[in-house]
């Protein structure tokens, strides 16, 4: 796949809620972060990380707004995710309230595969959103 393809199936696989066709996308030493993990995750850690957020915003939606790609040889891809708060995210219960964070992902490609996956987004502006 060229990389917009794999950009294109990775969106696509956050929409169906397949974590493990995200898992699939990746190469075998890659990485996906943002600002809720912390340190940057693997393997299985990014499938149940995005089960997760899936159990806590079943009705999750990401959508892209474009793709570039930088100066360094990432593709920057911002997006807008949607969803209602109705399970538990980390040790907040569910609030019911919903949410449209901006965020941006910068991805590198290699190979046909996500060799990495960097996200950006407000912490801040989410639990403002959910309180």
């Amino acid at each position: 796949m060229n990389p917009q393809e794999v950009i294109e199936a990775y969106f696509a696989a956050w929409d169906a809620h397949d974590s493990q066709a995200v898992i699939d996308l990746y190469t075998e030493d890659g990485t996906y972060q943002d600002p809720a993990t912390g340190d940057p995750l693997s393997g299985q850690a990014i499938g149940d990380y995005a089960d997760g957020l899936f159990a806590a915003f079943p009705d999750l939606k990401l959508e892209l707004i474009s793709q570039a790609e930088t100066s360094i040889g990432q593709i920057a891809v911002p997006w807008l995710l949607f969803g209602t708060h109705q399970g538990p995210l980390g040790e907040m219960e569910a609030t019911g309230k919903s949410v449209a964070i901006r965020g941006c992902d910068y991805i590198v490609v290699e190979d046909g595969k996500l060799k990495t996956v960097y996200g950006t987004f407000s912490l801040q502006e989410l639990m403002e959103q959910l309180s």
